[in-house]
């Protein structure tokens, strides 16, 4: 249902477009009225009517109706974001389209700027600024953006193909993205409590790989008290620092006594929880203790990754203050 509504809105959109666009024409035709000023009209027409219908298309997910639109040794330019490449034939592109499709479970696009149409004798190009509005498979909840600086070079057909235009080469260049302000800041929020409850499991289950991925290259560990007391800069320090403490217990458990508090501030995610540790020691597996901590993590903003549907956050300072310290008598 949301689909065939949304084909609507565009179709209907792109149809006024078209009138508007003609009426132009035939405004301009009417003022210079030479024959080859209406071939040239003409086809500006049929060319924009083209590419509103290839965009169209991406937005209503249509693979189908996409590769029909490329001539057989079409190229597609990709610029950002993780589907960036060059691909060549129709069968490359579709696969990419398809790609893009499975990221995002709704679409709908606009012009920013009205495109710019040329026309020669082989063929003809169209230039657009266009933002695409989308939700995520991955969370529908969310609306993000992607801006687009767009090309569109056709190549003129034979005739025994009816004189029409086919998609030579296609640049798609990102040169923004994001969420819509609507829903940034709980997307950020929800980003950065995912991560930070991320963060602590793979402390919990003593993994150093995923501990680390959290890291920025430049950031700082504070231990504020035990023997692992000290300020530790650097992915390779606070690495090291992670080891050792991994090394004293044989295994870990973790839970927050409150929820977490998340504050948001432009491209600054911080976390501020109390969370309690359970360990078993490595060199005495009968004994258990606790260490209570006053956690606090500041995650930066990098970018959006159009991929995973989510901010890149990182870890750019990290405060491990453990407040208290002690033996259970069971578990």
């Amino acid at each position: 249902m949301i689909k065939m509504d949304k084909i609507k809105i565009i179709a209907a959109v792109a149809g006024i477009l078209m009138i508007i666009f003609a009426g132009a024409f035939a405004y301009t035709y009417s003022i210079y009225g030479s024959a080859s000023t209406k071939i040239n009209n003409q086809q500006d027409s049929v060319v924009l009517g083209d590419a509103f219908s290839h965009w169209n298309d991406i937005s209503i997910e249509n693979a189908s109706l996409l590769q029909t639109q490329y001539a057989p040794n079409a190229e597609l330019h990709w610029i950002g974001g993780p589907l960036s490449g060059t691909y060549r034939g129709v069968s490359n592109i579709t696969a990419t389209w398809n790609k893009f499709f499975n990221l995002w479970g709704a679409v709908w696009f606009y012009t920013i700027t009205p495109p710019t149409v040329s026309v020669n004798s082989s063929g003809a190009m169209v230039t657009s600024q266009n933002q695409f509005v989308l939700t995520p498979t991955s969370d529908p909840s969310q609306t993000q953006f992607l801006n687009i600086s767009y090309e569109l070079m056709y190549t003129k057909t034979s005739s025994n193909q009816n004189g029409g235009y086919l998609i030579q080469n296609e640049v798609w260049k990102i040169t923004a993205a994001g969420f819509v302000s609507v829903n940034q800041d709980n997307a950020m929020y929800n980003d950065a409590l995912q991560l930070a409850f991320s963060h602590w499991n793979n402390i919990a289950i003593e993994n150093i790989s995923t501990v680390m991925n959290q890291y920025a290259s430049n950031a700082t560990l504070n231990w504020a008290a035990g023997p692992l007391k000290g300020m530790y800069n650097g992915t390779a320090a606070i690495n090291m620092t992670w080891t050792k403490f991994f090394g004293l217990w044989n295994a870990v458990w973790f839970y927050t006594e409150s929820p977490p508090v998340v504050n948001v501030s432009g491209n600054v995610a911080t976390v501020r929880a109390t969370v309690q540790f359970v360990v078993q020691s490595s060199s005495n597996l009968s004994k258990f203790q606790y260490i209570n901590v006053t956690y606090t993590l500041k995650y930066y903003n990098f970018g959006f990754n159009e991929k995973t549907g989510m901010f890149q956050y990182e870890i750019v300072y990290e405060n491990f203050d453990n407040t208290a310290i002690g033996n259970l008598s069971k578990v």
